[in-house]
């Protein structure tokens, strides 16, 4: 056979190797792959496309704990409460250690009205990250809705060793020894005047709610 003729046919043969579809070398997408595209479509605020993707993640993985977490931020976003709520308890099952989801659940208990539920989850959150602020504060405020005013003080109490120039935690302390008693006033006034240095209307706001118990 002729040289050249060897080759063309060496050099087709090449081609038709290294030319061929990448998807014929491409790995199936994983459910990770899935979970990470929609978190990208949820950052994007595309909300209804990130659901999707999570799904097709969890069929893939049905004890997905992330993409159940992300779901339920999805779900939330869209003000979808009782599929949230439902994707939260989830990521919370398969995945106990993800403060993150604990600290959700217990938010989105709190709006459907599962007190219970929703400080026990918190707690969950707190014991994981004894420094998670926003867990502090909302248990704080559902101790304070309940008008379970002493321990909304030692949560409140708890965010300030934390970060003193929290001016909502403050100005939430002054209202837990408002609901207290009168002997407590002190201690609210106090916090009154270091609201002064931090934020003034707090400060107001606390200064005639305590006139007013007066």
């Amino acid at each position: 056979m002729h040289y050249k003729t060897i080759h063309k046919i060496f050099l087709a043969l090449f081609l038709s190797i290294t030319l061929l579809p990448l998807t014929a070398y491409a790995e199936p997408p994983t459910a990770k792959t899935f979970l990470e595209i929609g978190i990208t479509n949820n950052k994007k605020a595309d909300f209804s496309e990130a659901i999707d993707e999570f799904k097709r993640a969890i069929e893939l993985k049905p004890d997905y704990a992330k993409a159940y977490y992300h779901l339920g931020r999805a779900y939330f976003s869209l003000h979808r409460y009782d599929e949230a709520y439902n994707a939260y308890k989830n990521a919370v099952k398969y995945g106990p250690k993800l403060v993150d989801a604990h600290f959700s659940f217990g938010v989105i208990s709190y709006m459907l009205g599962n007190n219970k539920e929703a400080i026990a989850a918190l707690k969950k959150a707190l014991n994981m990250d004894p420094k998670h602020v926003n867990a502090y504060m909302k248990l704080g405020n559902i101790y304070l809705e309940l008008e379970q005013y002493q321990d909304a003080a030692n949560t409140y109490k708890r965010v300030l060793k934390i970060n003193s120039k929290n001016a909502e935690a403050r100005y939430n302390l002054g209202i837990a020894y408002i609901g207290l008693s009168k002997q407590y006033m002190t201690s609210a006034r106090k916090q009154q005047n270091t609201l002064m240095k931090l934020d003034k209307d707090f400060a107001i706001d606390l200064d005639a709610k305590i006139k007013c118990k007066k």
